[in-house]
């Protein structure tokens, strides 16, 4: 594991909203179509705006699942032994 810092505990807050955001996309589009129906049962639907706006909620949802995912794994950049630490510079004698 690798330490959590500041930015991860933003990014899973960032993916914690993209989640929910998601799965209300996907909730209100099923509940709209619903309701439309319900309406006008003749009515058009527009099934592929409604199939993009699923798709676009149900991608929200995953990707915050990631992003809160790969946060909690913390920051690998950060390490005790870093071997990004400058090394002995040598002259190239040309």
């Amino acid at each position: 594991m690798h330490p959590i810092e500041f930015g991860n505990m933003v990014m899973m807050l960032l993916g914690a909203v993209l989640s929910v955001s998601g799965v209300i996309i996907v909730y209100r589009t099923i509940n709209g179509m619903i309701r439309a129906r319900m309406t006008d049962p003749g009515g058009k639907l527009y099934a592929g705006s409604n199939a993009l706006n699923v798709l676009i909620g149900v991608v929200f949802a995953i990707a915050g699942v990631l992003f809160v995912i790969n946060n909690l794994r913390g920051n690998p950049l950060e390490t005790k032994n870093s071997s990004l630490e400058p090394k002995a510079q040598t002259k190239l004698i040309a």
